[in-house]
C-alpha cells in the first residue's frame, strides 16, 4: 500500500506541470534508497503511528519527573514525529534529545526556532544578530555563510529543521511581533537574504523553513495573544507579502510555515487564520505558488490559532493542507481529536498516510536513517567554534550603519585636541560601548539610568559643557528625547549612536537635525556595541545600508560608506590566521606565569590593521592579588628606544635637523673636546659608535666615604647581602652625598629618581661628563649600547628646542590616543594601574611601581633616551601601526612616508641591526633576538623588564609581549630560559593560512 501512496506523490507532482517545485533536498536524493528505508518503517507503523507523525509538540527541557513522564508520553501515546525544544542549555537539551529519541520507536525530527542562531533559544552559544541588522549588510555571500554556520551547530545538537529565515516584509513601524525579526521592507532585499541564508541551512542538511506565510509584516497585532488582520489587497500582497515566499518556493527549498493571519483578500471566511485555510494553504501555497515540500504550521497553542469552540485546530489545519501540527495547546486531545475526525470521514485516512510519507521521506533525507546519538563531551566547544565567533563578529561589522556624517566627522580626528564624552543612555557607564570606545581615546563617561531622577539626569548634562565633543550611547526606547540633548546637539560636536530598532530614531528626529553624526547599531549586544565604537573612531569602515524607512528621517537603503583608518579589533580569521593554532600562545605565555618566569604580561597580534589577540595573563606581583588586564601599564625599557626616542628621532629628521651623517657633537657640543667628537648619528643608530654598554651614574651620588671596600661582590656575604643580578650581590650600608641627593623636593633638587629620592638638578652635567669620560673601542662594529640612545635624546631636545617627553606627548601620544603611552606614569595615573618592577635593594631601596626601572634613566627624571616609557600593549601597538603605515594613523600624518621607510627599512651592513631598530638573524636561532620563523624584513626592539615588539612590514604584522620579569628581581631570566618571547613569535607565523 506505502508503495501507492509514493507513486501517488511523484504523479500530483507531475500533473502540476510547471506549476510545483520539486525542492532540492528531495530532488538531489537516492530516491531507490529512500524509499527502500521509507517503506521499512511506514509497513511496522500502526494506524496511531501514522498519524503520530505530523504532530510536533513544544518540549520543555526541565528534568523534573513530571516534564519527563509528559514527554515520555507524548512519545508512547500520541506517536510524535518530531519535537521542538524551549529554552534551556546546549548539553541538557543534547541529553534530552538522546533520551526521547532512544525511547521513540521511528526516530524523530527535531526542530529548531532559531531566527538568530541556536541563541535564540539556547543559553552558552554563539550570538548572532537578528535579520534587521542583517538586513543591512551589502555582501549576501556572509548571510550564506551565516547559514551553513547555523546548519554546522544545528547537527551538533542533533537538529534537523530551524523554523527560519523569517521572510516577512517589515513594512509597519509599528509591527509589536515581526521589528527586528526582518531583514526589513524591500521585498526583494528580504528575498534575497531570506534566499540566502536558506541555501546556507540546506546546503548543510538542514531543512529551512520559511516564515509566516502569506506574511506578517504589515500588522499592527501580535498573532500569539490575538488574530491580526492584514488588509491589503491581492494585487499589493502579490508584489510585497506574497513575493519573498515566491522567490523561495521557486528556490527549492523545503519548507514553509503557515501564520496565524486573517488575510480577506486571499480568504473572505470571517476570522479564519491563513494557518487554518484551505484556500490560501493548498489554494495559494501549494496550487499557485507550486510548493511541495514541507508545511508547518504555527505553534497552534498561540492565541491566533483560535478557531470556533466546535473546530479543532489541529484538524483544521492539516484540511487546509498542512503537514505538520506545530506545538498544539493539548497534544494528546488533539491527537484524539484528528482520530475522530478520521472516523467521522471529516479527514481521509490516505492524506494523513500520504502525510506520513512524506514526512518520513524528509527523514531520511534527515539522516534519520542512520541516527546516531548526539556525543555531548566537547559539545560546547564545538559549538562555539573560532569559525562562529569570528562570523557573529563580521555580521556585525558589516552591518554598523553610519546615517549622518557631516564633515565627514568619522572617523573621529584630533584626539589630542578635543575633550570627549560618552553619555550612556539605559544602560552603566561599564558597558561594551564605552569599553571599546576607550580603546581609543581618553573618554569622560557619563551615564543616565533608566531609574534617574530628573535632578540626576541635569546634573549629568550641565557636567557636559565643559566637553567639546559628546558621543550618545542610546539603549533603551524608554528614554525619550530631552531638552538637555537638543540643546546639545546645537553647539557641541555631537554623534548619537542607536542600539535600538531603527524606527525609534524618530524619538530624537529634533537632535538628529543637529547631530554631526548618526550611527545605527541595531541591538545592543556586546559585539554591536563593540563595532559601532570601532566605527566611530575608524577602526572599521561604514559599510551598512539601512534596511527600513525611518519616517520623516532617512530611507531604506541609506548609509554612508567611510575608510577604516585605526586599528580595529577582531577575530583571528578575519586576517588569515588559524584561530586553533592562536591559542597555543595561551599556553605558551601561561606556561611563563606557572614556571615563575614573570608574575604576569600582557600579548597582543595584530594583522592587517586588525587587533585579533590581545589578552593579559598572571598577576602584577606573585602574591596574585590584582589579575593583570588590558589596562595595565608596563615599563618597556629599552622598547623605549624604538617606541619613544626614535619616534622624536624621526620626528626631527623630517624636520630636517640633522642628516645621518651629522656628527654627533654638532648637536651635543660638550663631546667636541673628547674621542667621541667624529662619532655621527648613522653609527649611534646602528650601535657601531664604540661607546660603552652602559655607565652606572649612580655612583657619582655615592658618598664613597660611607663605605669601605667593594660595592659589589660575586658571592653573597655579611657585606653584601643583597642580590643584584644573577651573578652579582651588592652591598647596601653606604650613604648618597648630600649635596647631590635629597629626600625631599626643594629648590635645586627638582629631579625625581624615586619616591622620596631627588639628585641635584645640576647632575645632568655630570651625567654628560661620565658619557665624555667613557671608554671608546671597537668603533665601526656593533656593540649594543644605551649610551647611543642618551645621545640621541640630547640632540632631539636641542634641535628641537623642547623636552622629548613633551615632544612625544604633544605630537604623537595624544594624537594616537595613546594615553597610557608616558614617561612618568605617575603624573598622569593611579599607582595601582602601573605594573611594579624590582624590589631594589640597592640603589633605590624600594619597590619600584612607576618609577622607571633602568639607572641611568632614573638619575635622568625618568626621561632618558635608552628607558622611560611606560605603555600598554593596546597604546604599544598604534605607535607600531603608524610605523607600518608609513607615518600616517587616524588619517592624519606623523611622519613622512620617505623617513618612515627609511628608519624601518634600513640595515647596517655590518651587523642584524637597523637604524634605531633591531633586526632577526635568519637562520640563527641563538644569535637572533626574534622567532626563527621571522623574516628578514622584521624589526623591533626588546627590553630588559622582559619586554619586546616586532613589527613585519611583509605580512603586515605586529607582535607585543610585555611583562615584568624583573619582579622582584633582575636575577630572574626564566623568561629568557624558556624563550616564551620567540616561541609566541613563532606560533604566530605557524597560524598564517598560506
Amino acid at each position: 500500500m506505502k508503495k501507492i501512496y509514493i507513486l501517488l506523490i511523484s504523479c500530483v507532482c507531475a500533473l502540476s506541470g510547471l506549476a510545483q517545485t520539486t525542492p532540492n533536498f528531495y530532488r538531489s536524493v537516492d530516491k531507490e534508497k529512500m524509499n527502500h528505508w521509507v517503506d521499512s518503517i511506514f509497513d511496522t507503523m500502526s494506524y496511531d503511528e501514522r498519524i503520530g507523525q505530523l504532530f510536533m509538540v513544544i518540549a520543555d527541557l526541565k528534568t523534573d519527573t513530571r516534564n519527563i513522564q509528559r514527554l515520555t508520553r507524548y512519545v508512547n501515546e500520541v506517536k510524535i514525529g518530531g519535537i521542538l525544544f524551549h529554552k534551556g542549555d546546549p548539553v541538557t537539551q543534547a541529553e534530552m534529545t538522546n533520551r526521547l529519541q532512544k525511547a521513540s520507536r521511528v526516530p524523530m525530527l527535531v526542530s529548531l526556532d532559531g531566527e538568530w542562531g541556536l541563541s535564540m533559544r539556547l543559553a552558552g552559544t554563539t550570538r548572532f544578530p537578528k535579520n534587521m541588522m542583517l538586513g543591512a549588510i551589502e555582501d549576501n555571500n556572509l548571510i550564506l555563510e551565516y547559514g551553513r554556520e547555523v546548519a554546522r551547530q544545528c547537527k551538533e545538537m542533533g537538529i534537523h529543521i530551524n523554523f527560519a529565515p523569517d521572510m516577512d516584509v517589515n513594512s509597519n513601524t509599528e509591527n509589536p511581533v515581526i521589528g527586528l525579526r526582518s531583514f526589513g521592507e524591500n521585498p526583494h532585499a528580504v528575498a534575497e537574504k531570506g534566499i540566502a541564508y536558506s541555501r546556507g541551512l540546506e546546503g548543510e542538511g538542514i531543512i529551512s523553513v520559511a516564515k509566516h506565510f502569506p506574511g506578517h509584516g504589515d500588522t499592527s497585532e501580535d498573532s500569539h495573544y490575538t488574530l491580526p488582520t492584514v488588509h491589503h489587497d491581492l494585487s499589493r500582497l502579490d508584489s510585497v507579502e506574497l513575493f519573498p515566499f515566491r522567490e523561495y518556493v521557486r528556490e527549492g527549498f523545503a519548507g514553509v510555515m503557515t501564520g496565524h493571519l486573517f488575510v480577506p483578500a486571499l480568504d473572505k471566511a470571517r476570522n479564519r487564520p491563513a494557518s487554518l485555510s484551505k484556500p490560501i494553504v493548498t489554494g495559494i501555497l501549494r496550487e499557485k505558488l507550486g510548493f511541495t515540500g514541507l508545511c508547518f504550521t504555527d505553534a497552534l497553542a498561540m492565541k491566533g490559532a483560535s478557531a470556533r469552540k466546535s473546530d479543532n485546530p489541529s484538524v483544521m489545519a492539516l484540511l487546509a493542507g498542512n503537514d505538520i501540527l506545530l506545538a498544539p495547546t493539548a497534544p494528546v486531545n488533539d491527537f484524539k481529536a484528528v482520530k475522530e475526525a478520521i472516523d467521522e470521514g471529516i479527514l481521509k485516512m490516505e492524506d494523513i498516510e500520504a502525510k506520513c510519507l512524506k514526512v518520513l521521506q524528509y527523514k531520511y533525507i534527515s539522516g534519520l536513517n542512520n541516527y546516531r546519538p548526539i556525543q555531548t563531551k566537547g559539545l560546547s566547544e564545538r559549538l562555539n567554534s573560532p569559525h562562529a565567533a569570528w562570523l557573529a563578529a563580521k555580521l556585525n561589522s558589516e552591518a554598523i550603519t553610519l546615517l549622518k556624517n557631516e564633515e565627514n566627522v568619522i572617523p573621529l580626528k584630533q584626539l589630542d585636541k578635543k575633550k570627549t564624552a560618552v553619555v550612556s543612555i539605559g544602560d552603566d557607564t561599564d558597558s561594551d560601548f564605552i569599553k571599546m570606545l576607550s580603546r581609543y581615546d581618553s573618554v569622560a563617561v557619563f551615564s543616565i539610568s533608566r531609574t534617574a531622577t530628573t535632578a540626576q539626569t541635569q546634573q549629568v548634562y550641565k557636567k557636559l559643557d565643559k566637553y567639546d565633543r559628546i558621543i550618545f550611547g542610546i539603549h533603551t526606547v524608554r528614554i525619550p528625547e530631552s531638552q538637555a540633548i537638543r540643546q546639545l546637539t546645537a553647539k557641541k560636536e555631537v554623534i548619537l549612536t542607536f542600539f535600538t530598532l531603527p524606527y525609534f530614531c524618530k524619538e530624537y528626529k529634533a537632535s538628529i537635525s543637529k547631530a554631526k553624526a548618526v550611527v545605527m547599531a541595531f541591538e545592543g549586544t556586546p559585539l554591536a556595541q563593540e563595532y559601532a565604537a570601532q566605527l566611530i573612531y575608524g577602526g572599521i569602515a561604514a559599510k551598512g545600508k539601512l534596511p527600513v524607512s525611518i519616517p520623516g528621517l532617512y530611507y531604506a537603503g541609506s548609509g554612508i560608506f567611510t575608510e577604516k583608518t585605526r586599528l580595529g579589533y577582531h577575530e583571528p580569521e578575519e586576517v588569515g590566521l588559524n584561530a586553533i593554532r592562536m591559542q597555543a600562545i595561551d599556553s605558551i605565555a601561561q606556561e611563563g606565569v606557572d614556571k615563575n618566569a614573570y608574575p604576569g604580561c600582557q600579548v597582543l597580534v595584530a594583522k592587517d590593521g586588525m587587533i585579533i589577540y590581545n589578552k593579559s595573563f598572571g598577576h602584577y606581583s606573585f602574591d596574585k592579588k590584582q589579575p593583570v588586564d588590558e589596562n595595565a601599564v608596563y615599563d618597556l625599557a629599552s622598547s623605549s628606544k624604538a617606541t619613544g626616542t626614535l619616534l622624536a628621532v624621526m620626528k626631527a629628521y623630517d624636520a630636517k635637523k640633522f642628516t645621518l651623517n651629522n656628527k654627533i657633537s654638532d648637536f651635543v657640543p660638550e663631546l667636541k673636546q673628547s674621542d667621541k667628537k667624529d662619532l655621527n648619528i648613522k653609527e649611534l643608530l646602528y650601535h657601531q659608535s664604540g661607546l660603552t654598554p652602559s655607565i652606572n651614574f649612580y655612583l657619582d651620588a655615592i658618598d664613597k666615604d660611607s663605605y669601605q671596600g667593594s660595592l659589589y661582590s660575586s658571592a653573597k656575604n655579611a657585606t653584601h647581602p643583597v642580590r643584584f643580578d644573577a651573578t652579582t650581590y651588592v652591598r647596601n650600608d653606604f650613604t648618597y652625598l648630600p649635596s647631590l641627593v635629597s629626600e625631599t623636593k626643594k629648590p635645586g633638587f627638582t629631579t625625581e629618581v624615586a619616591r622620596n629620592f631627588y639628585v641635584n638638578d645640576t647632575f645632568k652635567d655630570t651625567i654628560i661628563q661620565d658619557i665624555k669620560k667613557s671608554r671608546l673601542t671597537g668603533r665601526g662594529k656593533y656593540k649594543y649600547s644605551c649610551i647611543n640612545f642618551i645621545l640621541l635624546k640630547m640632540m632631539v631636545e636641542n634641535q628641537m628646542k623642547r623636552p622629548m617627553d613633551e615632544l612625544l606627548h604633544d605630537d604623537f601620544f595624544s594624537r594616537l590616543g595613546a594615553w597610557y603611552t608616558t614617561y612618568n606614569p605617575l603624573h598622569v595615573m593611579d599607582t595601582l594601574q602601573i605594573v611594579p618592577t624590582e624590589n631594589d635593594g640597592f640603589v633605590r631601596r624600594q619597590l619600584l611601581r612607576g618609577y622607571v626601572h633602568d639607572e641611568a634613566a632614573a638619575f635622568q627624571g625618568g626621561v632618558s633616551g635608552n628607558a622611560g616609557l611606560f605603555s600598554n600593549a593596546n597604546d604599544l601597538a598604534k605607535v607600531l601601526q603608524l610605523y607600518l603605515n608609513l607615518g600616517t594613523y587616524g588619517g592624519e600624518p606623523y611622519l613622512s612616508a620617505e623617513t618612515s621607510r627609511l628608519f624601518t627599512q634600513s640595515k647596517s651592513p655590518s651587523s642584524r641591526r637597523g637604524l634605531g631598530f633591531d633586526k632577526p638573524v635568519p637562520g640563527n636561532a641563538n644569535a637572533s633576538p626574534c622567532g626563527i620563523l621571522a623574516p628578514a624584513s622584521v624589526y623591533g626592539h626588546t627590553g630588559y623588564t622582559g619586554t619586546c615588539f616586532w613589527v613585519d612590514p611583509d605580512n603586515k604584522l605586529i607582535y607585543i609581549f610585555l611583562s615584568n620579569r624583573v619582579h622582584p628581581t633582575r636575577a630572574n631570566n626564566k623568561l629568557g630560559q624558556l624563550d616564551i618571547r620567540p616561541r609566541i613569535q613563532d606560533t604566530i607565523y605557524k597560524a598564517l593560512n598560506k
